[in-house]
């Protein structure tokens, strides 16, 4: 095998991509067959490859996006479809192509990377850490006859229609509303609307929303199924947003009209969404929280400087940053807090071993990092269970000006990509 050529994976080549694709995440289908394939909609992510010579070893799919991050929107770096044949497999391809992925992200100048692990361990490995849970919540649709009772008392109660392309605008004011209270809400282009939220992969989805004196204020996406354990039909309400809590009563009262139609709903909720203390019977109801998304910094020092701290917090301390996957964050940063911004440059430099030379005041792994970043877990829950150290001499006031530098934030990353 000569020397690997990461590139754009060539258009005229989509159905070879298509066919690593189908090998990768639907063998049960048999091999892809262009002929077969009628799929007309407009692939969002552009495509990359690593190849030996001309012969692919390994695929993956680059989404551009914006996400709100500490209650600012952000451009953010979706990676998907990673994917290599049976032939080229255990030979370090994918760790290459995670490499090389993130070095063309920092070259354009993209902080952050988000993707949905088919195995998050196997992730975990390259710096990618859980960026937020979510609520799997399956229930007889009976058990959500309180909505319906709230429901009928309320004057403002709207009406739910199907939602189309026209729409794409009112819900990226719903999404706008819900961004305020989770971050990691995506800012859905017209296209990604219209091609992932109104079309699924294997089937396309109902997307209803809740329409208020002109207003849009939420909305739902669900399929319909075969339960698991063969007994009768599942309603499963796969994405649901809602432009204040009080509408999550419309919601449910939505899914308990289908009664007649389904022996049970799932849904898939924010992970701060129960059903338990408002159900008759919470036997009937189980609820499973579960880890979702995995997020990764992409040039520490470059995101340090996109924070917005309290105009009032002064600090300033050095970090080492322990990166399994790429070599410039072998350097100290050195790190200042005032007036409001955040000053990071690397300092000193790096050791043939790969680590930081120096000692530091922080020292972390970058999946812990990532997620203090991004407000998932806190300075005290990661210097316990996870890999981050604050150094003795400057003592607690270190730990408490990274508490106050990276408060928590409600996160919430619903889309698939």
């Amino acid at each position: 095998m000569g020397d690997l050529d990461y590139r754009p994976f060539p258009e005229e080549r989509e159905d070879e991509f298509s066919a690593f694709m189908r090998y990768a995440f639907s063998p049960e289908q048999g091999p892809y067959d262009p002929e077969a394939d009628d799929d007309d909609r407009e692939h969002l992510a552009e495509y990359r490859g690593l190849f030996d010579g001309e012969e692919p070893v390994a695929v993956c799919g680059h989404h551009d996006f914006t996400l709100r991050i500490r209650g600012r929107d952000r451009d953010a770096a979706g990676l998907s479809a990673v994917a290599s044949p049976p032939e080229h497999r255990r030979r370090g391809h994918i760790e290459r192509l995670l490499r090389e992925s993130l070095t063309e992200y920092r070259s354009d100048g993209v902080r952050y990377s988000v993707l949905w692990p088919f195995e998050h361990p196997f992730y975990r490995r390259y710096g990618w850490a859980t960026v937020n849970r979510y609520r799997w919540a399956k229930t007889p649709p009976e058990q959500l006859a309180f909505a319906a009772d709230a429901a009928d008392g309320s004057d403002e109660a709207g009406e739910f229609r199907r939602l189309d392309a026209d729409d794409h605008e009112r819900a990226a004011d719903l999404l706008a509303a819900t961004a305020d209270r989770y971050d990691f809400t995506m800012a859905r282009t017209a296209a990604w609307w219209r091609e992932r939220t109104l079309r699924g992969w294997q089937t396309d989805p109902f997307v209803y929303g809740l329409d208020r004196d002109g207003d849009l204020r939420a909305l739902l996406s669900y399929t319909f199924t075969e339960r698991d354990d063969g007994d009768g039909k599942a309603m499963v309400v796969s994405d649901a947003a809602v432009a204040d809590p009080a509408a999550w009563d419309e919601v449910f009262r939505f899914c308990r009209d289908h009664d007649s139609q389904v022996e049970r709903v799932r849904l898939r909720l924010p992970a701060d969404v129960s059903l338990l203390d408002r159900v008759d019977d919470p036997r009937a109801v189980t609820e499973e929280v579960r880890a979702g998304p995995m997020f990764r910094l992409v040039d520490v020092p470059a995101a340090l400087r996109e924070l917005a701290p309290d105009p009032d917090l002064d600090a300033a301390f050095t970090l080492a940053v322990d990166d399994p996957l790429v070599d410039w964050h072998d350097r100290l940063v050195r790190v200042t807090v005032a007036d409001g911004e955040v000053a990071a440059e690397r300092v000193g430099g790096g050791n043939d071993s790969g680590g930081v030379d120096g000692d530091a005041d922080v020292t972390a792994e970058i999946g812990p990092l990532s997620q203090l970043y991004a407000g998932y877990r806190d300075v005290d829950d990661l210097r316990a269970h996870a890999a981050l150290d604050v150094d003795g001499g400057p003592g607690e006031d270190l730990a408490a000006d990274l508490a106050a530098l990276f408060p928590p934030r409600r996160t919430f990353l619903r889309e698939g990509f």
